[in-house]
């Protein structure tokens, strides 16, 4: 079927049998829309995000627009439904142009593009009133807020796709909403299993419970004669089955009992879908996708660097020297193999750029350079996605866009200055990041190095939360720096919003008859939960059974320290039983 432009389907009666089956229904329903309104206003709120426009010019993207409609259609033609309903679409992408300066270039005005979650959330313009609509304290009390997202992000940069999803869950959350992430498709089917990989590690790693709707899995299941296709994506009958997902999983029935009529055989197999999907395995293993942020698993105590010696560099190399020694290790200088790491700038001529070259360096860390301080404070925090034009890499995206285009990796890494100055500015408001004229500031260059050092070891070299007796002070500044840049690298690799290193509700189990040394966190938990084995098992079982006995589910992971689960069961005290060889555990999880 060849669709150039949305068809909106006229709202008509279904058959008699139909209206007759929906007039006995029983009464059950009409307290499940009571359930849909979360917040019990008497409306059910819903955003939708998405985006018609793509980083990658060539690519396609993933509109919540029809989506929207076709949600409200589906609703409002339901019967059961007696709350108003208010559906709305946002669409994340955003231009503006901005005075800004590279070096010590003179500002002048560029044009800068928003793709990503991440820019989304921190984009400038409209900031704190995006914040609170997201927390449903800007007109609008969403009881379920969609989260749909770039699929090239999806595709080429999971592990930055799952920090937006973090940041912009987290938010929804302090409003007591619902978030829902939703798994797109591509146009490229044969990518499908890549997507439904990628979000659902981003919804069962989330700091905060996230529900995964896999509309993408159920256009998989369509039969060839309802794939159609078009100009924009979702296709229509795309936008309808991502709708009819959406109702399905909020009141646990198919869109075919509404009577706004589409096509009854796609709302069936949606719920189907849904149903099967609930207690699958969407992925097993470590994430083994190559990306300029993919973890580096250095183990050696001395690290060796090299760079071309700017003061940029300079600045940073004392934050590494810093974090380093607090982890206990030693940072050394080397010009020949072997090397661990070059770092350096992006751009600016021909030299102390990061050089990709494994016959010396194991990896090649790049970072696009500061904007000029006149304007960085507003411009930098603009500069996380796209400026100019794709090829520009002066963003932190430009240079890891850079390093996928120019086939870099597995050697390349990306340094994303301008995402960690935007969280240290969140986190401290009025801070300057700037040291002096040019230079970037001391908490800039720790955050900035406590990431390479992640990136680099996947350790943590601040473990201890410190009381934030006075925010202001250097002590605190630079423990957040740690965890800013530590957080940040440890989504970016393993697209888990949960580091080890920094989470506030812990269950620490030590069971010195069986060898394991088990951190169990949150707990207790609202569904989602990790359990760190304290090292790395070849294979280890586990199984969650509640107070009866009665096995809720088991999952064998392999070459695993820390393990993602997740429970979708009602609140109360499940056991945890963990296994290896002959070593087992039993812990007590709390789901409330």
């Amino acid at each position: 079927i060849e669709v150039d432009l949305y068809k909106k389907p006229i709202m008509r009666l279904k058959n008699t049998f139909v209206i007759l089956s929906c007039l006995l229904l029983p009464t059950i329903l009409n307290a499940q829309t009571d359930v849909a309104d979360i917040n019990n206003d008497g409306i059910l709120n819903i955003l939708v995000i998405g985006t018609n426009e793509s980083i990658n010019n060539s690519a396609e993207t993933f509109s919540p627009d029809q989506i929207s409609f076709e949600l409200q259609s589906i609703i409002a033609a339901d019967t059961s439904i007696t709350i108003d309903v208010n559906i709305v679409a946002e669409d994340i992408y955003r231009t503006n142009i901005v005075p800004t300066g590279i070096g010590y270039n003179s500002p002048i005005d560029v044009d800068f593009y928003c793709h990503s979650l991440v820019q989304y959330y921190y984009w400038p313009d409209g900031y704190d009133t995006r914040i609170e609509n997201l927390k449903g304290n800007n007109g609008i009390d969403w009881d379920y807020v969609v989260i749909g997202a770039d699929p090239y992000m999806v595709s080429k940069l999971p592990g930055y796709y799952a920090l937006g999803v973090n940041k912009i869950a987290a938010k929804v959350k302090e409003g007591d909403a619902v978030p829902l992430l939703l798994m797109m498709w591509p146009e490229d089917e044969t990518l499908i299993a890549h997507f439904e990989e990628f979000t659902y590690r981003a919804s069962e790693g989330a700091k905060v419970q996230v529900e995964t709707i896999p509309a993408g899995l159920a256009w998989e299941n369509l039969p060839a004669s309802k794939k159609d296709t078009a100009s924009v994506h979702p296709t229509p009958n795309g936008a309808y089955l991502t709708a009819a997902a959406i109702y399905s999983y909020i009141y646990d029935r198919s869109a075919s009992l509404s009577q706004y009529v589409y096509d009854d055989q796609i709302a069936d197999i949606v719920k189907s879908t849904l149903d099967f999907e609930a207690n699958q395995t969407h992925y097993v293993g470590e994430r083994v996708f190559m990306s300029p942020f993919k973890n580096c698993e250095i183990t050696d105590t001395t690290l060796i660097y090299n760079h071309g010696g700017t003061s940029t560099e300079n600045g940073i190399l004392n934050g590494l020297q810093w974090v380093v020694t607090e982890a206990q290790k030693t940072l050394q200088y080397g010009e020949t193999p072997p090397i661990h790491f070059n770092y350096g700038r992006s751009s600016m001529g021909d030299t102390h750029l990061y050089t990709i070259d494994p016959i010396l360096f194991d990896f090649s860390l790049g970072y696009p350079l500061q904007d000029n301080p006149n304007n960085g404070m507003v411009s930098m925090v603009y500069g996380i996605d796209k400026r100019v034009s794709s090829s520009d890499v002066e963003t932190d995206l430009g240079v890891a866009r850079h390093m996928i285009n120019q086939s870099e990796l597995p050697f390349g890494r990306t340094v994303p200055i301008r995402t960690i100055a935007a969280q240290l500015i969140e986190e401290f408001p009025g801070i300057e990041i700037y040291s002096d004229t040019w230079h970037i500031s001391t908490d800039l260059n720790k955050a900035i190095a406590a990431f390479m050092y992640t990136l680099l070891t996947s350790d943590c070299a601040l473990e201890n939360e410190i009381e934030p007796i006075d925010n202001t002070s250097p002590e605190w500044r630079t423990w957040m720096s740690h965890k800013i840049g530590y957080t940040t690298a440890w989504t970016l690799m393993y697209m888990e919003g949960l580091a080890p290193c920094y989470n506030t509700q812990l269950s620490t189990v030590n069971h010195e008859d069986s060898d394991f040394r088990l951190i169990i966190y949150p707990n207790p938990t609202s569904g989602n939960f990790n359990i760190d084995l304290g090292y790395n098992f070849s294979s280890v079982k586990v199984t969650i059974n509640d107070l009866n006995g009665k096995q809720i589910q088991s999952k064998t992971f392999h070459n695993k320290q820390l393990l993602n689960l997740s429970l979708k069961q009602p609140t109360g005290i499940y056991l945890l039983v963990i296994e290896s060889g002959d070593r087992k555990s039993t812990i007590r999880l709390v789901k409330e």
